[in-house]
């Protein structure tokens, strides 16, 4: 059964090259730049990305490749939006930190019920060990907390500490978008070892969920450019989803078949 999760693997990003790329990327190139080069040479970022390399291992397909890109994009956004609010220049630059931070702590209890609390709180114990304020430390915490889908965030106390959340949150939202079906599910399916049919059956079910995302994002940049990763994500998976009906036709109709016995089937 481990073949057709790598074999799912390369079949989905062969799919999603020949989809254009987000717009995001080239758009905001700068600051994705500034972002790469500070992720690469801060003392504190490179501290907490020794730390989390174990701890992320098996990790039901957010491991470290998920969080270094949060992180990285989290600061982005981060940049992006201090700007355009005119924050000071060293105030922006030091949140970004705080953001890319937060980008590569907040999926420490993926997997556990209340998973944003409960990595908060991990975060919180990790971070005593860095040199960063109580405030910083309340900020990334937070941040943290609040990345879950579908549920209502709390405010942070002060407004750099709701930016460093609403990047935090939507540099993983973006992740919901090309990323899931060309890596992300089929780490999740591999951890559970789903049967594909089912997997196939539920599929639809798993990409209305995954549209309803769109209408979530949080800072004014992830709502110019969230949108279409997910609308990107949602074409791959169309693709993928036709590739895993051919390539299971036969498991299919054989699970049609039985269904339709047991149905049918009178008692004694």
């Amino acid at each position: 059964m481990e073949e057709i999760y790598e074999e799912m693997i390369a079949v989905s990003r062969k799919i999603a090259s020949s989809f254009p790329p987000p717009r995001f990327y080239a758009c905001c190139e700068p600051w994705m730049s500034l972002s790469q080069a500070l992720f690469s040479a801060d003392p504190q970022v490179l501290r907490c990305r020794g730390l989390v390399r174990n701890e992320l291992k098996n990790n039901y397909g957010h491991g470290l490749e998920h969080v270094e890109k949060v992180a990285v994009e989290a600061g982005a956004l981060l940049w992006i939006e201090a700007e355009r609010l005119y924050l000071e220049e060293g105030k922006g630059q030091r949140a970004g930190i705080l953001a890319q931070l937060a980008g590569l702590l907040h999926d420490l209890c993926r997997g556990e019920k209340n998973h944003a609390r409960l990595g908060a709180a991990q975060a919180g114990r990790i971070l005593r060990e860095f040199s960063i304020s109580p405030e910083e430390e309340r900020v990334i915490v937070g941040a943290i907390s609040n990345h879950e889908a579908f549920l209502e965030p709390q405010p942070l106390e002060s407004p750099l500490g709701q930016l460093v959340s609403d990047a935090l949150y939507d540099a993983d939202k973006f992740r919901w978008g090309p990323d899931n079906f060309t890596l992300t599910l089929w780490e999740m399916l591999r951890s559970s070892r789903a049967p594909m049919v089912r997997v196939i059956h539920r599929f639809p079910k798993g990409m209305k969920g995954i549209a309803r995302i769109k209408e979530t994002f949080r800072t004014e940049t992830g709502k110019t450019y969230g949108p279409e990763f997910i609308d990107l994500g949602l074409e791959i998976g169309e693709k993928v989803l036709e590739y895993l009906r051919a390539r299971f036709e036969l498991e299919l109709a054989q699970a049609t078949k039985d269904e339709e016995g047991r149905k049918t089937k009178v008692p004694d």
